[in-house]
């Protein structure tokens, strides 16, 4: 059946597109002068049953895989010395690729949620211990004998989602990154401006967005948490960077969250009332 498979795809002009945030990730790491692979050699294509490499996978999860699509790449060890093209500084070894891969996914950061499972090996390339890390739908570890490279697979249901845009892992590695995607402070600012698109030309739907954004809802609470525990002795500047991160894009409602700073600041506002009337105004949509 593997070798008809391949065959039939070939007859029906050979469909390929790689899940978008698989490519997204894919380009990122190309950038930095990994090399990465997605659709499979012949022994993948003629595979029995086809899996994530092929774009007639029988192995989707949760849902079945889309005809044409692939949801799967394997990124390859850098040469020793290599450096980015991106930073010029030293790749990052596939053992903290892994490690960071496998961290950010358990923490649930919005870029990489998109991972069904990844095959990797934490001690060194081809040798010592080697891993799958899957989420069908909850994390299990078990041992796999795939080596010499990261395997990464998608979850069906994402094939043409943008979630994954702006996530790095070798930036965030270094410490340069954090829960928020470039792209995802662009929708912020488009939020807060109410507009339909951001300057990139990305849709932004304001409130369903906004609602489950799971990066969002961490920033908000965390910072009206960090509010409420103390408003003496606050920062005024750090506060307001802080809050033109969520929602400062409309020169008016700038002004209103200054104005409750400095009233904090001064004791005209107690810090449960300064905490109501924040979170209000980030998550009114300006006006």
């Amino acid at each position: 059946m593997g070798a008809s498979d391949r065959l039939r795809w070939i007859d029906r002009g050979s469909p390929f597109t790689l899940m978008r945030p698989a490519r997204d990730l894919r380009d990122v790491l190309r950038r930095h002068g990994y090399t990465v692979y997605d659709i499979g050699n012949q022994s993948h294509l003629e595979h029995e049953p086809p899996e994530d490499h092929t774009p007639y996978s029988e192995t989707g999860y949760p849902g079945q895989a889309k005809y044409g699509v692939g949801y799967a790449i394997d990124i390859m060890p850098a040469a020793a010395g290599a450096r980015s093209k991106v930073d010029g500084l030293p790749l990052p070894s596939l053992q903290q690729l892994g490690a960071r891969l496998l961290a950010d996914r358990n923490a649930g950061v919005p870029g990489i949620r998109w991972l069904k499972y990844m095959n990797w090996e934490p001690d060194r390339n081809n040798g010592g211990r080697c891993f799958k890390e899957a989420w069908r739908p909850t994390y299990k570890r078990t041992t796999s004998t795939d080596r010499g490279h990261i395997h990464m697979s998608g979850l069906t249901g994402y094939e043409t989602s943008t979630v994954g845009a702006g996530y790095d892992p070798v930036t965030r590695i270094r410490g340069k990154d954090d829960d928020m995607s470039e792209r995802a402070s662009r929708v912020i600012e488009a939020w807060a401006s109410g507009m339909p698109a951001t300057s990139a030309k990305e849709n932004v739907e304001p409130v369903k967005w906004r609602i489950r954004d799971e990066a969002w809802q961490k920033r908000v609470d965390g910072l009206l948490v960090a509010l409420a525990a103390s408003v003496e002795g606050l920062d005024m500047d750090a506060v307001l960077r802080r809050l033109d991160e969520h929602a400062a894009a409309e020169a008016e409602r700038d002004a209103e969250l200054a104005d409750l700073v400095r009233q904090a600041k001064s004791g005209e506002l107690d810090a449960a009332e300064f905490v109501r009337l924040v979170g209000e105004k980030l998550a009114a949509p300006a006006a």
